[in-house]
């Protein structure tokens, strides 16, 4: 296990020697994932594993692609910084693992988020390609605009995977601007799925809280098969 704090984040880095694959997983600093468990995934799934941790104090703003009333009532707005925090990724985070892993050549690497990390995951996989493939963890495809930005998008050529996971309850939010993620969700995997990319969506039990580990189990089982 290595740890690097690089601008603010938190970066947890477990190798596999050998790998020529890196999965970043974005999460929120409060619900880090255990080092022994990462240790496990990079394992099993034969991968180097970056968990990077964003502070609940950044969370609305890092990961958000523009500016928004917040949600629900009564919350601080969205800052809309997910430029920057791309930025920050492609020119800090990747190359300092990278020196961390001792990588050279030809690397591949993903990308996995939850909530409005999920959101971010799919806003950067439309607007670039420094990750092949990525998972959607309850992505807020909620967000005011979203939607509608993603319609108006070609979408690109992907060579890599995505993969999209809901729970059943989320649509059933007491906040009833959360209530349209499962309509919205599949109206993006249909695109996704009609422009050739390789998708796939599940739904699970529960509300967008539940059972974050066995979540993230099925996000690195979909990308990285045994």
């Amino acid at each position: 296990m290595i740890k690097k704090h690089i601008d603010g984040y938190d970066c947890h880095c477990v190798p596999f020697e050998g790998a020529d694959t890196v999965a970043y997983m974005i999460y929120p600093q409060l619900a880090e994932l255990e080092d022994k468990w990462l240790q496990r995934m990079s394992e099993l799934h034969k991968v180097n594993l970056v968990a990077v941790y964003v502070p609940a104090d950044q969370w609305n703003d890092a990961l958000t692609p523009w500016p928004e009333p917040g949600e629900a009532k009564g919350c601080p707005p969205f800052a809309g910084e997910s430029r920057n925090f791309l930025k920050l990724f492609q020119e800090k985070i990747i190359p300092l693992t990278d020196r961390a892993f001792n990588l050279k050549g030809v690397i591949h690497r993903d990308l996995i988020g939850v909530s409005l990390g999920g959101l971010f995951t799919l806003w950067q996989w439309m607007m670039c390609d420094t990750f092949r493939s990525i998972a959607s963890l309850s992505g807020s495809f909620w967000y005011v605009g979203f939607l509608e930005w993603f319609e108006k998008q070609s979408v690109p050529p992907k060579k890599g995977k995505a993969f999209f996971l809901l729970g059943e309850e989320e649509p059933a939010s007491h906040v009833e601007a959360f209530r349209s993620v499962g309509v919205n969700t599949e109206k993006i995997v249909a695109i996704f799925k009609e422009a050739g990319i390789d998708t796939t969506f599940e739904w699970v039990p529960g509300n967008h809280f539940s059972r974050p580990v066995h979540r993230a189990e099925k996000a690195l089982e979909a990308l990285y098969p045994a």
